[in-house]
């Protein structure tokens, strides 16, 4: 039994050894003078920024919720269907606008009774003629800048602030205008009980969710290799320090666990450093809007499960790193045998890392089905795997282009003296440019899953489609006597140069018209009715090839499946909603003139392909088609600033429910362009994160080299030639670095897009890009370093006391 009872007490022993080395090594990072402060000062600002992206990182699905839970908030929850007004009731019709690209949404309401719903973030209903409006668009109102902005809402008395519970984020521009000119449900006009739907959340689909598992691997990898660089700064002069502490009778374990306890010093700096640095990023974060979701610094919380597997991983990674950087270090009291030549590098196993991540996404590139939570755990395993073997394959080739580059002939001094130095010491500049070489490869491969998984037009696509502006007005929110009057008043906006009015509705045969009301319809009883066009000549020849066209002229132009009216058919017009209307349709008989027309092969106005019943206004009289759409279509003066916004507030005092819009030639994605934009800032700020690292790296070694230098320095060598030896030995392993990201991701992102289903496309601008944002951190952290370079090259650093 006394036996078997000893080990508890050496595990004690042994437990309190560690915790005494681990805090000796602490009181080193602290207390050991100005070098021991700055190079503390340095792991604590690495580790930092690093901690600092994790939190901002573990804040995203938070953040998240929260957008989504107030955009939720305030959707709106429809009556019953069939059901009437009553005192619980509102009626409102969405009123979204926009000024100068930003979106400005908003709705029209009028209560119905006096308990009707009031929307989140406001204490009553806006009045007729009220305007309740966010802090940001009140601010716009009132500034200089959005003067054309308050032309837009006549006679509008702002009455109410829209609180922060129902906006998405601070800079939100909505409005909610009190009207009592809605009548009933219809086209864009709803009758609704509460606001605030809490059905089912929005889920994307697959190639989203690739996409965005991507994306996060892509940029978070890198700051995890940042992490594990940046507790190792101050290697070398620790070193020496460590000899010293062996000549006095420190055994090597000892040692390690000193050099350990000096890491983890530096490590909890940094936490507390990170945690402040979130703190301070949480305010300029809330200006920040993505498919019209914000954030408030409220949202910007860490995941408590996250934060708690951070908080402990990055004294341990510190910890771990420490002793794994000592493991071939044998440290002596009169040295350290780091200056013998170092060992080769072994390949084999840093191929593994690759193979192991090829072998988790392979199965679904070939098409192997996979879904749920163990697809989404191998998707990210294995991106994270092949990205981490990009950090595993760089050093053994810079060792191999180094050792073949230092046996070549030629080249300046500056250049054999970097080429040597990496020769030397390839570790530290290997493990700074590890982190731009995985965060270029990730980008890379996101950007190719991107640019494959989203429609984007082809590069030759071609079409003759013109740019229109159209101005529409649905379901009789302006009178169609009015519609010459609402083309008048577009036509006079500045910028406008043409304008063409047209009444749109449909038409049924007479003796088998569609149900009067939609609800009493059944499925597959009624043909389908034909469209129904009321505009004068020049209009109709922009809907279809009609020829020679007069006053009194209608022209029938077969649909898809051939169906048009015939000439003498009797037509019901607009029968659906006239029960709920109280009306009878009226009737009209299709002259025996009618001429048929082909359809065109292009569509000259989007949206519109001119077929069915085309009609002058003297053969159809608009009056006939009560509650039809009114649509303008205009063409604007590309010279004329803020024409569109001079169109939208034309359209604004005809009837705020009016919509306009801007069609032309397709272009490029733009929920691609978006994505690609915010991928490319991050991919920036993880460049920048990880030339800070960089920078941290090279003065160090050089204030390591400050003796070195200065006796160069009094031997009478240029400091020209040492900065450009200093510029040599940044850029060669970066280039290094580049090349092997750029051939890396490709594959990468080949592999990705094959399990989406699509074809590679490389975005080679983005490539392009992105590499010269790297070059450009490489030139600026050279310009950094040269002020402390000339510092250090004095003849007095020689001195010795």
């Amino acid at each position: 039994m006394s036996g078997r009872s000893r080990p508890a007490p050496d595990r004690r022993h042994a437990a309190r050894r560690w915790c005494a080395d681990l805090a000796m090594g602490a009181r080193f990072a602290v207390t050991g003078g100005r070098e021991g402060w700055i190079r503390t000062a340095l792991t604590a600002l690495g580790v930092g920024l690093g901690v600092a992206v994790l939190l901002v990182a573990a804040s995203v699905p938070h953040l998240l919720n929260g957008a989504q839970e107030r955009h939720r908030a305030r959707s709106v929850v429809p009556a019953a269907q069939g059901a009437g007004p009553s005192d619980r009731s509102l009626l409102t019709a969405p009123a979204d606008t926009a000024f100068r690209d930003l979106p400005v949404p908003g709705r029209i309401v009028m209560a119905e009774g006096p308990h009707a719903p009031v929307p989140p973030g406001l204490s009553r209903l806006p009045g007729p003629g009220e305007l309740a409006v966010s802090p940001a668009l009140g601010d716009l109102l009132r500034s200089p800048a959005g003067r054309l902005l308050k032309d837009r809402f006549p006679h509008l008395r702002i009455t109410a602030t829209i609180r922060d519970e129902g906006l998405t984020h601070p800079g939100e521009l909505l409005f909610y205008q009190g009207s009592d000119a809605l009548r009933r449900p219809g086209f864009g006009v709803e009758r609704i009980t509460a606001f605030g739907d809490h059905g089912e959340p929005f889920r994307p689909g697959a190639p989203t969710v690739l996409l965005l598992l991507v994306s996060c691997v892509a940029l978070l990898v890198p700051v995890a290799v940042f992490l594990a660089t940046a507790v190792r700064f101050g290697g070398e002069r620790r070193d020496r320090r460590l000899a010293a502490l062996r000549l006095v009778g420190a055994g090597r374990a000892t040692t390690r666990r000193i050099a350990a306890g000096e890491a983890l010093a530096g490590a909890l700096f940094g936490l507390l450093t990170g945690a402040a640095v979130f703190l301070a990023g949480r305010v300029p974060l809330a200006g920040i809007s993505l498919f019209g979701l914000g954030v408030f610094p409220s949202d910007v919380v860490p995941d408590a499960r996250v934060t708690a597997l951070v908080v402990p991983a990055v004294p341990l990674c510190a910890v771990g790193s420490a002793l794994f950087t000592m493991r071939r270090v044998t440290v002596e009291p009169l040295g350290v045998t780091r200056a013998a030549r170092p060992p080769r590098r072994r390949l084999w196993w840093r191929l593994l890392l690759p193979a192991a991540g090829v072998a988790l996404l392979l199965p679904r590139a070939i098409g192997v089905p996979g879904s749920g939570d163990a697809a989404s755990v191998r998707l990210i395993l294995g991106t994270a795997l092949l990205l981490l073997g990009v950090a595993a394959v760089l050093p053994w080739l810079l060792d191999a282009v180094v050792a073949r580059l230092n046996g070549t002939a030629g080249g300046s001094q500056s250049w054999h003296l970097a080429v040597r130095r990496l020769q030397l010491s390839s570790t530290a500049a290997t493990r700074s440019v590890s982190g731009i070489t995985v965060a270029v490869a990730g980008t890379i491969a996101v950007q190719m899953l991107l640019t494959g998984s989203l429609s984007l037009p082809d590069a030759g696509q071609t079409t003759t489609t013109a740019a229109w502006t159209e101005v529409d007005a649905y379901d009789g929110a302006v009178p169609t006597a009015r519609a010459g009057q609402m083309s008048a008043l577009l036509r006079a906006a500045p910028g406008v140069r043409t304008a063409h009015a047209l009444v749109a509705g449909h038409a049924a045969p007479a003796r088998r018209q569609p149900a009067p009301d939609p609800a009493a319809a059944g499925e597959g009883e009624d043909p389908e009715p034909y469209p129904v066009t009321v505009a004068d000549c020049a209009t109709l020849r922009q809907l279809a090839p009609v020829g020679a066209c007069s006053a009194g002229d209608v022209f029938l132009v077969a649909g898809p499946d051939g169906a048009a009216p015939r000439p003498g058919e009797r037509l019901v017009l607009n029968p659906v909603g006239s029960r709920a209307d109280h009306r009878v349709p009226a009737r009209w008989t299709v002259p025996r003139t009618a001429r048929r027309a082909a359809a065109g092969t292009e569509r000259p106005v989007p949206g519109r392909d001119g077929r069915g019943l085309l009609a002058t206004p003297e053969a159809l009289p608009p009056a006939l088609l009560p509650r039809a759409d009114l649509t303008c279509l205009l063409r604007l003066d590309p010279h004329t600033p803020d024409a569109i916004e001079h169109v939208r507030n034309a359209a604004a005092r005809i009837t705020p429910r009016a919509v306009v819009f801007r069609s032309g030639p397709p272009g490029p994605d733009a929920a691609a362009a978006l994505v690609s934009s915010g991928l490319t800032v991050c991919a920036t700020a993880v460049l920048l994160l990880i030339g800070c690292g960089l920078l941290l790296t090279v003065l160090e070694q050089l204030r390591e080299r400050a003796r070195l230098l200065s006796a160069l320095d009094a031997l009478g060598t240029p400091r020209a030639l040492l900065g450009r030896s200093v510029l040599w030995q940044t850029a060669v392993p970066v280039v290094m670095g580049l090349t092997l990201a750029v051939g890396w991701g490709l594959a990468l992102g080949t592999l990705l897009v094959r399990m989406a289903g699509r074809p590679p496309r490389p975005d080679w601008w983005s490539i392009l890009a992105l590499t010269g944002t790297a070059a450009a951190v490489v030139l600026g952290v050279t310009a950094l370093c040269l002020p402390l370079l000339w510092r250090l090259m004095r003849p007095d650093g020689l001195r010795t006391e």
